[in-house]
């Protein structure tokens, strides 16, 4: 009898150890601009700053997110890390993406580049986390203004 119940127990304890109890959650985007500026293409730096409400560690291992301006996709992030998300805690993930200044619009582009107006940015995609095998996509669906 014993030796059904030890298989058992230790499929349950790996069973329960590998799978986090909730997925991270999106808070904002922070400390989003336009970090370099050269002929027709900026580059756009933000941290993404998430919530691990799990007991354990996670890790965090590809950001996947279409940047958008007038319902147009501008850039892409896409970003294989092996970043370790701490348990219960919040974290923030640095990322970067270039896109060209044409596709916001001639005019918009060099308004928003000279700091006029702010520009609607929408971040939209995912980001896939893991623990021992178990892998999972979070949704990301933000918009913010963004002064250039």
């Amino acid at each position: 009898m014993r030796y059904f119940i030890l298989p058992f127990i230790a499929v349950l304890l790996l069973t329960q150890c590998g799978r986090p109890d909730q997925e991270p959650e999106f808070i904002a985007m922070e400390n989003v601009k336009v970090s370099k500026v050269t002929g027709k293409e900026a580059v756009l730096s933000a941290n993404a700053k998430f919530y691990n409400p799990n007991d354990q560690s996670i890790k965090l291992k590809q950001v996947m997110i279409d940047i958008e301006v007038d319902d147009r996709i501008v850039g892409k992030i896409d970003q294989d890390m092996k970043f370790k998300i701490p348990a219960n805690d919040y974290f923030s993930v640095p990322l970067k993406a270039s896109f060209n200044i044409r596709d916001l619009g001639l005019l918009n582009g060099i308004i928003s580049v000279l700091g006029g107006k702010p520009v609607r940015v929408h971040y939209k995609g995912y980001i896939k986390v893991g623990l021992y095998g178990y892998v999972k996509k979070v949704p990301i669906d933000f918009e913010e203004d963004v002064r250039m």
